[in-house]
């Protein structure tokens, strides 16, 4: 998800929940590249909230540090770390001990990281903390987990080039994994079209990491983040407005 904000409703939540994250309250950082800005929403420690709104929220806020973990300053790094690490933790009660044992590894890898000015380190670790989380997404979400876990793929694969050195076996490992994610749900993809343009831009991605061409590669990753975003479009159309009655 690359639009700026969360669209709660897409995981299926009840209104009286949107309700209750939109009370939390949000902040955004200062825009260090207008393509990766991401609006960063903060769930208060003490504050209970149901699994699918603080579980949305904390992911939101890793991509933000992955995303600008190579562009932001270090005061924002810090700021950006800051908001994810209060998210993650109003929702320590949701996850499974071992889950929450493994998120908090991440949050130090990705601060020690942050502390050492090792921007791919500290992006690394973000998004396995993002994938934990939407892995623990239920199964009914209207949006399935495995298009949140493309774009996990996604955002490894552009921290393993942005890498000094690449991580070309990494990133390899990150396509064959977005492989078996598009496996799980292609088939319900009836849109012919996007079908095909996704699965040719895993193709895509896999051609240009064999060969090692970071320019190329760097692309496909675009490419592929920017279909994640309309398969988000597929499971869950944008409502439109219902025009007012004029007849009376």
């Amino acid at each position: 998800m690359k639009n700026g904000r969360i669209n709660i409703l897409q995981y299926g939540l009840p209104l009286a929940a949107v309700a209750m994250l939109s009370a939390c309250g949000s902040s955004k950082p200062t825009d260090t590249n207008n393509q990766n800005s991401n609006q960063i929403v903060t769930v208060p420690k003490n504050e209970t909230v149901t699994a699918m709104t603080g579980l949305p929220a904390a992911a939101e806020n890793l991509e933000a540090l992955t995303e600008q973990a190579f562009t932001a300053s270090p005061e924002e790094l810090v700021s950006l770390f800051t908001k994810a690490q209060e998210s993650v933790a109003g929702i320590s009660g949701q996850l499974s001990p071992q889950a929450t044992k493994s998120l908090d590894g991440y949050l130090r890898d990705a601060k020690t990281a942050i502390d050492a000015g090792n921007p791919s380190d500290t992006a690394l670790a973000a998004v396995e903390g993002y994938k934990l989380i939407v892995s623990a997404y239920p199964p009914d979400a209207r949006i399935p987990a495995a298009v949140s876990l493309l774009d996990y793929a996604g955002f490894r694969i552009q921290a393993d080039l942005k890498s000094d050195p690449k991580r070309w076996a990494d990133a390899q490992e990150a396509a064959k994994y977005a492989h078996d994610q598009w496996d799980q749900i292609k088939d319900k993809v009836t849109d012919t079209d996007l079908n095909k343009r996704f699965t040719t831009s895993l193709s895509k991605l896999d051609e240009y990491l064999s060969v090692k061409d970071d320019k190329m590669a760097a692309k496909a990753a675009v490419t592929e983040l920017d279909l994640v975003d309309e398969l988000e479009g597929f499971f869950q159309p944008a409502t439109k407005p219902v025009a007012p009655d004029t007849t009376n």
